[in-house]
């Protein structure tokens, strides 16, 4: 036995001594490529706090790299948003996914652009906020404006609908908690079934055992993302093929759709009148917006999701 341990401390002894030493230099020298995501037991998953980053997501499809900051309550600007507004200050909170967060720098991202360029009458400055995160649906939006937003008392909040919120709030429904007047108070992490899946935008797709290793060190070691990224690969391959009809993941977005994703339409509408209703009882503004993804305009997917936002 003790001549087998030996055997097996001499092979992969150096192996483990090397890749350790490669991670420790990896996360000296580019901390900035850590995964940027933590799980959290109320809002799902958030940005790790007072963080810095270089996204990478959207490689396999022509984006560079682009930089961003993330202050002390996770939101996407460079300083922690106070609790009271400053006097004259015009204060709006943005609400999205990975279209609000932005695939660009953070200065470029629609919420920094607004904060330089909008002029409200009778108010000094404008302040925006940058609550969009990478995957985030109605669901999300609502608790997020329920436990953060509501008490940095923003006059306006833009909320950005994406056409895939229906299909990740199904995903949110599994592991959502409630309080005794049925009111939504947390969506934990953990959906059983992303264990062995990766959500893309075709749906939820099951992966082999050999890909969820990668996916799982892809997302916890620096090292293997460094080798990954370096060697040209893509871990979470995504994107829609124009030979394809509509999607799991747009399901919302066919012309007939079934009884089933009808349900998912009206739950997730469910949760975005939610958040209406509270920030009218607040006397909080909200605007309510939605971005047409390429098949809608080209005629190939249906319009209808507008229509039902507007409604």
């Amino acid at each position: 036995m003790k001549a087998i341990l030996r055997k097996l401390l001499v092979w992969f002894g150096p192996t483990v001594i090397l890749l350790g030493t490669g991670e420790l230099l990896a996360r000296t020298f580019f901390r900035s490529g850590l995964h940027p995501l933590r799980k959290d037991p109320i809002l799902n998953h958030v940005f790790a706090v007072d963080s810095e980053f270089v996204e990478k997501r959207y490689a396999d499809r022509g984006v560079p790299p682009y930089r961003k900051k993330v202050n002390s309550q996770s939101f996407l600007n460079d300083h922690t948003i106070a609790t009271e507004k400053t006097p004259g200050s015009y204060r709006i909170a943005y609400l999205g996914d990975s279209f609000i967060e932005g695939t660009c720098d953070i200065e470029d991202t629609i919420p920094a652009l607004i904060e330089k360029s909008l002029k409200v009458p009778e108010k000094s400055s404008v302040e925006v906020i940058n609550a969009g995160t990478p995957s985030y649906a109605n669901t999300l939006y609502y608790l997020v404006f329920k436990t953060k937003l509501l008490a940095l008392k923003p006059d306006l909040v833009v909320v950005n609908v994406d056409m895939t919120d229906v299909f990740d709030d199904t995903i949110y429904r599994a592991t959502l908690s409630f309080d005794d007047t049925g009111d939504v108070v947390a969506c934990a992490p953990g959906h059983p079934a992303m264990a062995t899946h990766r959500r893309t935008e075709r749906g939820l797709e099951e992966m082999t055992t050999l890909q969820r290793a990668v996916m799982f060190s892809y997302q916890h070691s620096l090292l293997v993302q460094l080798i990954v990224d370096m060697a040209g690969q893509v871990v979470r391959k995504g994107g829609i093929s124009k030979a394809q009809g509509v999607t799991q993941a747009f399901a919302w977005c066919g012309d007939k759709r079934s009884p089933a994703t009808q349900s998912d339409v009206e739950w997730s509408l469910g949760m975005l009148r939610r958040l209406l209703k509270l920030a009218k009882a607040n006397g909080i503004c909200v605007v309510v917006t939605a971005v047409p993804h390429l098949e809608q305009l080209q005629g190939r997917w249906s319009t209808q999701p507008m229509a039902d936002i507007e409604a």
